[in-house]
This record gives C-alpha cells, sequence and structure tokens, in this order.
C-alpha cells in the first residue's frame, strides 16, 4: 500500500513539473554529455605519445601488467576520454597517465543548462579526493559545488563536512570504506540532494544551484593501492562511465528543450538541446525574458504555485514589442511598467494609445483599431503642439499670434509664420510716419508705405529724401544741381559735394573754411580743439568756441573752467568761493569815494588819515593782484610814495599844525591820486575779466593766472608777428587767382552762354521720356524750350490694358503692380478653393470610411446570415434525411409513421414558399446590384492621393507666386508663367474637386444601396427564424419515432423469441396430441373420449378464432400499408421541393460568400 502511495506521490510531483498551468515547469533529464564528445577533454591520458604499461592485481596477491596505447583512439588498447561515454560500448573506459595525482575532466557546454545528477563509475582504484565545479560564464570563473573525499579533514581542512543548512555553504562528502580498491566504484552528485534540508522552496533551489555552462571534475589525490612483493602496482586514475543528467535551463517557464539543427556530425546523437519551447509567454533560449510584447510586469522564475506569466503590454493593438521600465512600474504602485515601441498606426505615447503629431482620433473608430487616428488638417508651423488636434474636439490649437480653423495664417498685423516662432509669427513693426497702416503683408511683412518711403518698415526715406530728427515727413534733399555730386543725400539730410564746396545743400564753403566759394573761401583762423565742429561762422570767419572754451581763436577756457586748454574742465567748489571775495573786494573798490570830504566849518583839517590808509591798502592790493605795465607801476609806486608822504605830513599837521591850517595843494594831490586811481580800476577790471585761475586768500593764485594769461598773451604776439610772411603769402596767392580768375572766367561765361544756347535745341528729351514714361508726344522737348503739351502723361491716364502693347518704364511697372495685386487676389481665391478642397478632401476621407465600416459590418452580418443559415440548410437535410430514413425503414412503427405523417400534413411553414422564394430573389437582386465596394474605394484611393497631390501643387503653385512677386528683376517674364500655371492649377483644382464630388456621389450611392441589403438580409433572418422551432420539433418527433421504432424492435424481437418457443410448444403440444390420438383410437373407451374431444373441439375453435383476428389485422394493415405509401410519396414530393431550396440556398449563400469576401478584401 506505502508503496502504491509512493508511486502516486512521484506521479504526481511529475504530471506537476510537466503541467506548466499550475506553476513551474521543467523538461525530462537526459544525459548531456551524449553528442557532446567533443567538447568533453582530460589533463592527462595515457598512451597519447606512446604505448605505457600499467600493472593492477590478478587473483590473490598476483598481477597483470596491461599496455595503454591511445595514439590510435579506436583501438582496442585505447583509453581516451571520450571512452567514459555510455554509448562507448563494453570494456572501454579512460585512463590517466601513471602517478598524476591532480587530473581534470571538463566538459564545455557552451549554453545555459540544467543539472540534476552527476554519475561516476569509477574503474579502481578510487580517487581520495576529488572536487565537483561549475561555471555559469563559460569557464572564466569556477566555483565548487562538492567536496569528495576519503578523509576530508586532511584533504580539504576548513570545509564542512556537516549538511549545508544555507544555500552560500557547500561541504565535503566523506567516501565510505571500501574492501578491494580495484573493485569499481560509483559517486554520484545530486546540487538538489545536498540541500534538502534548506527551508526554500525547490524551484529556488534550481534557480540557485543547478545553473551551469560548464562541469569540471577534478581529482585531487590518487588512491591507495596494496603493496605486492616485486614490481609495485601502478597508481592512477580511471573512468569507466560518466553520465552528466540534466536538461535545458528554462527557469521553470517550460516542459521540454526544442530540438535543434546543428551543422556537425554529433547533431543527431544530441539528446538535450539548449532551447526551451518557452511557456508563460517568455522567450529567449533559455525563456529569459519575456516576448517582445509582454513585458508588462518584470520578468521572474517561476514558481511551484506561480506561473509568474509575462503580462502583455497595453499597445491597442499598434505595436508589436514593448520593453519594462522601472520607473513607470513604481509609478504605477508596482502595477504596470510597460512601455510600447514602435507605434504603428499613426499613434504614440508610452501604450500607444495617443494620436502622433499631425494627426488626431479617428471619432468613427475605437483606439485599439488601425484606423484610430486620421491625418490632422492643422497646421505644424501654426499650432502650439505641432500640429496635433484638440483630443476631445478635433480642433486646431493656435499659436498666439496665429488664426485660422487651420491655424495656417498669421493675425491681422503680424507675418511670417514659422514653426520655431513659439508664438507662430512676429508683429508688423511698420513705422508709424512712413506707413499707411500697422498691418503688413502677413506672408513677407513688407509694410505699406507712404510717398517718398521705403523699406520693409517704411522708415526710410526714398533716394533724393531725408528725414528730419522729430519730423514724421520726408523732406526733398534739394542738393544744389552744380555743386553736388548728386540730388541724393544721408538721413541726416548732407549732400554730398563737390571738391570747394560745403554745407549741408552744397552751397557754403567746406569745412573749417568761409566766405563765399564762388570767390574764394578762406581757412577759419581757430584753433580746431576748441571749436565745434563748424569750426567758424560761414560768413563772418567768427570761431564757434565750445562750451567752457574762449578767446578770438577759442583757444583758452573760460571763467569758472580751471583744467589746462584743450580740456577745460570745471573747476571745483572752492573756486566759486574765492571768486565771490573777489568780486566783494571789486565791490569794495568800486565804493571809494571820487572825492575826500573838505575841511569841517570849523575851520579844521578833517581826519586825511583813514582815507589815505584807505587809498595805500587798495593801491597794494592793485599792485598785489596785476602785473602792471612798467609805466603803471611807476605811477602806482608814485602815488604810494606820495600817499606815504601826505600820510606823514597829515601826522605832521595833527601833532604840530593847528587845526586850521591847511597845507596848500593837498586837494589837487588827492585828486590827482583819485583820477590815477579810477584809470587803475580800468585797467583792472579789464584784467579781471581774463583771469582764468583761481586765487587764493593772499591773491597769489589771480597773479599767477594774471602772468600765465600775459605768457600767453606774448606768445601768440609772436605767433601773429611768425606769421606775417604766411598771410602776405596768401595775399600773394588772393591776387594771382583773381588774376586767374580775370583770365579765365570770360571764356566760362562765354562757354556757359553757348551751353544754354545748346540746351534751348538739344538734347531732345522726347524719345527718353517715351520710354521712361510712356509718352506720346511726338515734338521735341529740350531743358530749355518745351512747349506744346506734357512730356509724361498726366496723372490719372488709364494703364495700358492687357494685351495690349505697353511702353515705358513707368506703364511697364504700374501693369506689374496690377498683375502683381491680380495675381494676389487670384492667390486668395486659390487659397480658399484649396482650403474648400481639403475640407472635401476630409469629407470624402469621413465618407470612405463610413462606406467601409458599413461595408465590413454588412460583411460581417452577412457572414452570420451565411453560417446561420447554412446551420439550417445543414439541420434541415439532416431531418429530410432522417424523415426518409425513418420512413423507409421497415421496423418503424406504424402507428407512429402515421403519427409523424400526420404532424407534417398539418404543419404551417411561418410562409408560404413563395415569400421566402421571393425574399430570396430580392437578396439575390440586391447582392447582384450592390455596388463593388472594393472597385469604388480602389477607385477612391488614387483619386484621393490625386487631390492631396494637387492640393500640394497648389501650395507650391502659391510659393512660386510669391516668390515670382518678390522677384523684381524678372517679374513681367515671371507673371505670365505664374499666371499660366495658375490658370492650369485651378483647372485641375477644379477637376479634383469634381472628383471628389462624384467620388462622394459614389460613396453615398454605395452607401445607400447598403443600406436595404441589409434591411433584406435581415428579413431573411427573420423569415426564417419561425422555422427552427418547428424543424427542431420534428426532429425530436423522428427522434421519438426512433425510439419507439428501437423499442417495437426489440419488442419485435421478443414477439419472435416468444413466437419460435410457442411453435415449440406448439409442436410438442401437436405431438401430445398425436399420442393423445393413438391411445384414443387404441382404447376404445368412451368414457375417456368425451372430455378429451371437448378439448380437442375447443382448441380447434380458439385457433380458428385466432386466424380469423390475424387475417383482420393483416387486411388492415394492407389499408394502412397503402395510405402510408401515399403519404410518404407526398413526403417526398415535398422532400424534393425542399432539395430544390436548397439548391437555391446554396447558390444564394455562395454569392453571398463571395460579395462578403470582396468586401473583407477591400478592407485593407
Amino acid at each position: 500500500m506505502r508503496i502504491l502511495l509512493l508511486l502516486a506521490a512521484v506521479a504526481a510531483v511529475s504530471q506537476a513539473q510537466t503541467d506548466c498551468s499550475r506553476g513551474a515547469c521543467y523538461p525530462p533529464s537526459n544525459d548531456l554529455l551524449l553528442g557532446r564528445a567533443h567538447q568533453l577533454r582530460a589533463s592527462s591520458t595515457c598512451g597519447l605519445t606512446g604505448s605505457e604499461v600499467y600493472c593492477t592485481p590478478y587473483q590473490q596477491r598476483r598481477m597483470k601488467c596491461c599496455p595503454c596505447d591511445s595514439r590510435n583512439p579506436n583501438g582496442q588498447l585505447a583509453h581516451t576520454v571520450q571512452d567514459v561515454l555510455s554509448t562507448a560500448g563494453p570494456d572501454r573506459w579512460w585512463q590517466s597517465k601513471k602517478e598524476v595525482n591532480a587530473v581534470t575532466l571538463q566538459l564545455d557546454l557552451n549554453n545555459l543548462f540544467q543539472l540534476d545528477r552527476l554519475t561516476l563509475n569509477f574503474k579502481g582504484p578510487r580517487p581520495s579526493a576529488l572536487i565537483i565545479e561549475r561555471t555559469l560564464d563559460n569557464g572564466r570563473t569556477w566555483e565548487p559545488a562538492l567536496y569528495i573525499a576519503a578523509d576530508c579533514q586532511k584533504a580539504f581542512p576548513g570545509v564542512p563536512t556537516s549538511t549545508p543548512l544555507t544555500m552560500d555553504q557547500t561541504y565535503c562528502y566523506t567516501l565510505p570504506p571500501t574492501g578491494n580498491p580495484y573493485q569499481d566504484q560509483m559517486i554520484q552528485f545530486s546540487p538538489l540532494r545536498q540541500y534538502a534540508y534548506v527551508p526554500v522552496p525547490n524551484s529556488q533551489k534550481i534557480e540557485d544551484v543547478t545553473g551551469l555552462t560548464g562541469l569540471r571534475v577534478r581529482l585531487a589525490e590518487l588512491g591507495d593501492v596494496p603493496r605486492l612483493p616485486g614490481r609495485a602496482l601502478s597508481r592512477f586514475y580511471a573512468l569507466k562511465e560518466m553520465r552528466v543528467i540534466g536538461s535545458c535551463m528554462c527557469h521553470g517557464h517550460a516542459n521540454r528543450c526544442l530540438p535543434e539543427a546543428y551543422n556537425n556530425a554529433q547533431s543527431n546523437s544530441i539528446q538535450v538541446n539548449p532551447q526551451c519551447d518557452c511557456q508563460h509567454n517568455t522567450a529567449g533560449v533559455n525563456c529569459e525574458r519575456c516576448a517582445d510584447l509582454y513585458n508588462d510586469l518584470p520578468w521572474r522564475p517561476a514558481e511551484e504555485s506561480n506561473t509568474h506569466t509575462c503580462k502583455r503590454c497595453e499597445c491597442n493593438n499598434h505595436a508589436q514589442r514593448c520593453h519594462f521600465d522601472e520607473e513607470v512600474y513604481k509609478a504605477s504602485g508596482s502595477r504596470s511598467g510597460g512601455v510600447c515601441e514602435g507605434c504603428m498606426h499613426h499613434t504614440t505615447g508610452p501604450k500607444c494609445d495617443q494620436c502622433a503629431p499631425g494627426y488626431q482620433p479617428n471619432p468613427r473608430s475605437r483606439m485599439d483599431r488601425p484606423d484610430a487616428c486620421i491625418r490632422c488638417s492643422c497646421s505644424a508651423e501654426g499650432t502650439v503642439n505641432e500640429g496635433r488636434c484638440d483630443d476631445s474636439s478635433g480642433s486646431c490649437q493656435c499659436k498666439v499670434n496665429v488664426e485660422g480653423p487651420r491655424c495656417d495664417r498669421c493675425k491681422r498685423g503680424y507675418y511670417g509664420l514659422s514653426a520655431s516662432n513659439p508664438l507662430g509669427c512676429s508683429k508688423c513693426s511698420c513705422s508709424p510716419d512712413g506707413s499707411l497702416s500697422g498691418v503688413c503683408d502677413p506672408v513677407t511683412g513688407q509694410c505699406p508705405c507712404r510717398s517718398h518711403f521705403h523699406g520693409l518698415t517704411c522708415e526710410v526715406c526714398a533716394k533724393g529724401y531725408w528725414k528730419p530728427f522729430q519730423s514724421g515727413r520726408c523732406e526733398p534733399c534739394n542738393c544744389d544741381p552744380t555743386r553736388s555730386l548728386s540730388d541724393t543725400c544721408d538721413q541726416t539730410g548732407q549732400c554730398q559735394c563737390r571738391p570747394g564746396f560745403g554745407g549741408q545743400k552744397c552751397t557754403e564753403c567746406p569745412d573749417n573754411t568761409y566766405g563765399d566759394p564762388l570767390i574764394g573761401c578762406r581757412p577759419c583762423l581757430c584753433d580746431a580743439e576748441g571749436t565745434l565742429p563748424e569750426v567758424c561762422d560761414k560768413q563772418t570767419g567768427a570761431c564757434l568756441c565750445r562750451q567752457g572754451v574762449t578767446g578770438a581763436r577759442c583757444d583758452s577756457c573760460s571763467r569758472g573752467h580751471c583744467d589746462s586748454f584743450p580740456a577745460c574742465e570745471t573747476c571745483p567748489s572752492c573756486y566759486f568761493t574765492l571768486d565771490a571775495q573777489r568780486q566783494n573786494l571789486s565791490l569794495a573798490l568800486e565804493r571809494l569815494s571820487p572825492s575826500f570830504p573838505s575841511r569841517p566849518g570849523n575851520g579844521g583839517l578833517g581826519n586825511f588819515g583813514p582815507r589815505i590808509l584807505t587809498l595805500e591798502a587798495n593801491l597794494n592790493l592793485i599792485r598785489n593782484s596785476i602785473s602792471l605795465p612798467p609805466s603803471t607801476a611807476r605811477q602806482i609806486d608814485d602815488a604810494l610814495s606820495q600817499l606815504d608822504k601826505l600820510r606823514d605830513q597829515v601826522d605832521k599837521v595833527n601833532d604840530d599844525l593847528s587845526p586850521l591850517k591847511r597845507t596848500p595843494g593837498l586837494d589837487s594831490e588827492l585828486d590827482k591820486l583819485q583820477g590815477l586811481l579810477d584809470s587803475l580800476r580800468v585797467q583792472y577790471n579789464a584784467k579781471k575779466d581774463a583771469m582764468t585761475n583761481s586765487i587764493n586768500p593772499n591773491n597769489a593764485g589771480a597773479f599767477s593766472a594774471i602772468k600765465n594769461a600775459y605768457d600767453e598773451s606774448t606768445d601768440a604776439a609772436k605767433k601773429v608777428k611768425a606769421s606775417g610772411k604766411t598771410v602776405k603769402e596768401s595775399a600773394d596767392v588772393r591776387e594771382e587767382t583773381k588774376d586767374l580768375q580775370n583770365r579765365v572766367q570770360p571764356a566760362n561765361t562765354k562757354d556757359l552762354d553757348k551751353l544754354n544756347q545748346n540746351m534751348a535745341s538739344k538734347p531732345n528729351l522726347t524719345p527718353v521720356a517715351k520710354q521712361v514714361c510712356g509718352s506720346v508726344r511726338s515734338e521735341p522737348c529740350t531743358p530749355l524750350q518745351c512747349e506744346g503739351g506734357d512730356l509724361c502723361p498726366p496723372e490719372g491716364t488709364p494703364p495700358c490694358e492687357k494685351g495690349e502693347k505697353c511702353v515705358g518704364a513707368l506703364p511697364l511697372s504700374k501693369r506689374a503692380n496690377a498683375d502683381a495685386q491680380d495675381v494676389k487676389n487670384r492667390l486668395d481665391k486659390l487659397t480658399g478653393k484649396i482650403t474648400d478642397a481639403a475640407e472635401k478632401l476630409q469629407k470624402t476621407q469621413e465618407t470612405t470610411n463610413q462606406v467601409r465600416q458599413s461595408s465590413e459590418k454588412l460583411s460581417n452580418k452577412m457572414k452570420k446570415t451565411r453560417d446561420e443559415l447554412e446551420d439550417d440548410l445543414k439541420e434541415t437535410r439532416d431531418v429530410v434525411k432522417e424523415l426518409k430514413d425513418f420512413l423507409s425503414d421497415p421496423s418503424s412503427n406504424l402507428a407512429h409513421i402515421q403519427e409523424v405523417s400526420d404532424w407534417i400534413l398539418k404543419a404551417k411553414l411561418p410562409l408560404n414558399l413563395a415569400t421566402l422564394k421571393r425574399k430570396l430573389e430580392d437578396l439575390k437582386n440586391l447582392a447582384a446590384n450592390l455596388p463593388d465596394s472594393k472597385a469604388v474605394l480602389n477607385e477612391a484611393e488614387p483619386q484621393l492621393d490625386a487631390a492631396r497631390k494637387l492640393l500640394q501643387k497648389a501650395q507650391d503653385t502659391r510659393d512660386t507666386a510669391l516668390g515670382v512677386k518678390a522677384d523684381v528683376d524678372g517679374l513681367l517674364a515671371g507673371f505670365g508663367a505664374v499666371e499660366g500655371s495658375l490658370s492650369d492649377l485651378e483647372d485641375r483644382l477644379q477637376d479634383s474637386m469634381d472628383l471628389m464630388d462624384t467620388l462622394n456621389d459614389n460613396l453615398t450611392k454605395a452607401k445607400d444601396q447598403l443600406s436595404p441589403a441589409e434591411k433584406t438580409l435581415d428579413d431573411v433572418s427573420t423569415l426564417m427564424k419561425p422555422m427552427k422551432p418547428q424543424l427542431d420539433e420534428l426532429k425530436d418527433l423522428l427522434q421519438s419515432g426512433g425510439q419507439q421504432a428501437q423499442e417495437a424492435q426489440d419488442n419485435a424481437d421478443k414477439a419472435e423469441d416468444e413466437a419460435a418457443d410457442a411453435n415449440e410448444d406448439l409442436l410438442s403440444l401437436q405431438k401430445q396430441l398425436d399420442r393423445l390420438k393413438d391411445k384414443a383410437a387404441t382404447s376404445g373407451s368412451g368414457g375417456e373420449a368425451g372430455p378429451v374431444g371437448d378439448r380437442l373441439a375447443k382448441l380447434r375453435q380458439d385457433a380458428g378464432a385466432l386466424a380469423n383476428t390475424t387475417e383482420d389485422m393483416m387486411k388492415s394493415l394492407e389499408g394502412k400499408a397503402d395510405s402510408l405509401r401515399s403519404l410518404q410519396g407526398e413526403i417526398l414530393q415535398k422532400s424534393s421541393k425542399l432539395e430544390g431550396l436548397d439548391a437555391k440556398l446554396k447558390d444564394l449563400l455562395a454569392k453571398l460568400r463571395k460579395k462578403a469576401h470582396d468586401l473583407t478584401v477591400c478592407q485593407g
């Protein structure tokens, strides 16, 4: 019983490991070595270079020595590493060289596999120590999987010998002792078995310890051998068989490894291939990743109770691959991390749930359908989202300075629609003075200019005009025609003067000169560093000093400017304080009384002392303040000396004389002093005005300034004296010039008079006027004589019409301007037509989509109806066949046949046959008359493409026209080509619009014809539905009849058996009767004959009655048989009618199927 339970458990585990729907599943295991013998190698093999002899024990205390020669791997004495395979055959093994203590066996798998078990069957002596290692990086690094030794402590000190309790531990397995070291020994290693006590799921153990890309067995220590007398026994490693049982590593996502075709001789012998048959929506050789479109969750290995199936990314059927994004996964609360790649059908976004720029959601579709997004008509340059439409309304979101339903034109007052402009268009910067309005051309930005203005913004005056500062008009340059190089000036009004002329209009002398330019210009005698740009007055030659400079030559600093010339910076504030003191001193001098008071009336001399002291102080002040000429200084010294004498005399008078005594001549002396003081005051005031430097309290600064001024004046006098020669030379040159003028001027005057006479007769300006302004004048016209009408046509003259010959640059330019305006108007109209065509194209596209959807809907309904009709017909045929079989079955119950027949005769179809035939005929006609939607849509597609191309050509032609308009040089030649292209384009555009109208009509007709077809199809379905319950009832009745027939057959069989038994009884009874008759004939006893005879008579009577009853039943059955035959004929006749109807339905279904196929094909 326990064995059965164990087998059941093993079977359950095996089923769980192969059933991928419950959790982790794993492929079956096999030998990884098979087919990979060339990938197994040994570090030591005997006999590779020559024959070697090996001695081993033989029987008791004897030995046997045999050679090893592996030079021929297929030889009998060869022992190569390929001999360890299970398919190598008997008496084959691998053997190492003698006494080589460390030998390695290595298997390179080159792919990731799952190891279940390693079996090593040694052909004695068994090694004393070995290590089993695995690699996960194709041999770059190795890690020990298990240590094995006879004495673990000695062979591998420090390695634990107990079974691991965690997955990161390894241990040393102690080999059991053996009696005969040369006896075959087997060592097995299972990665899962050594971690049996680790409390983690089995799937995690498989992930952690069973994976490998290579396996290595390191034979670390030779086994011990016994010692025998004589020759020593050989020590070596010998392996009889090696099995590496495993499977492809699939991380629990596959239950089998796929076969793989190798282009080598070993491909047929490989038992385990690396490619997994991945389940759970995983992919890769080892199912190590999710499939391309199943990365909505992170990939994980499968577990026992959780498949960790990769989840499909929600890309709305618009992408074929996606990738997992950790940040998106965390942001969603660890629910979804898939990001779709390569969104198709004009979609975009992480889930392909948005329409790409330039496309908008299709209101007649769903987001998961190929036609979810349709092209936007929004301008990519004029919208804020690169041409994307609003998801809800489908309208275009214009930039700030853009307008229009498609955001394709600049607002009024803006120009230059550009995708790089975040506002869409730039504001018109029309000059308020030079433009007629603030509105510019929406494409080029050209403002409408007033007369005499030009430029993009009309801020520049035309040739021959300039705009004064703070003026709103362009004034004529008015350059002197003979003294200037041309009649143009710069924007400051300065004309370009001929040599020897200057001024704004070239009517004056050049800069730094003055006088009359016709007579001769004289240089300005001014210091250029101290003058204004004009240097001097053009008429008088007076120097025009700049601020802070003074002097006749503008060569000194003015009052209040203390720095040296030519800087002449403003003096500091202290200067103005000292200057105020100087002014106060001047006022004090001015207040000096012109005369002294007379003696008092009582005869006294008066108080002259203070007056004399005041005079003395004033004289000292004057002497110390200014530098006086020698004569003046002598006068002042004399005056001071006299004042000293007067003071002494006054003192003497005060001391010695009586008050009434007066010194004779004292008043006259004082008057002289007062006069001298007045003259000194005048000189002082003159010097005061020329003072430039500051003064100090003791007047040292004033004296220094006066001294400097005196020195400069002296230098100037020297320069003037030195320039006398130059002045004389200038006068001589002037005299020579006058002489030259007198000699040349008469000839010039004569030439001018002659020129005037010539200008009266030539040049004739009439031919030039014809070429310039288209003049119709025939009389000659000279600059001095032009009579007989205007030289050029007056203002208001109508321009030359189209088709007429246009003469003159001005009429041609006017005509070109009119043509340009006409082209502009036609371009505006063309833009409107292009807009209308685009709207009509969009409407046609929508109608096409509607027809496609209606066709698809009708196709699906036809397919459904076809399937239903086919099912109904099949069921009808089955019922008819079953009915035929039932009627033709001789075992059918006659009563039940009668019941079925009565039901059929009483049954009423929901409609008569004619109605059904008529409906089917209508459906057939509609199917025949249905428009070939495939042809309509196929025809619509190139027409729509043609319309799109025409729209593109229209836009290109409009751009070309604008380019031609900007090309002034080739304007007239270009307008002809543009006009022709515009006319051709208008015709093409009109043809395209007519084509779209025709296409819309065809689509509308197709749509209108699809509706009655759909209605008729619904009517047929409605008419056919009531027949199904009656067919089901008839079917049930036939099934019931079949059951009753079976029961009747069983009863008949039973009756037949009973009849046979009764026949046997009857024969037995007949025999008994015959015996009784014989007995009755021989007995002759009357007493017994009576009862027997009565019984016989009764039996005979009963038999006769039974025969009569049977005969009546047979007659009745014969009548019933006639009725049933007649009924069967009627049923067969109706059945034949149904078969005819069946044929018609088949024919109709075939046509409907073809039409549905056509509709389905045209959807693509």
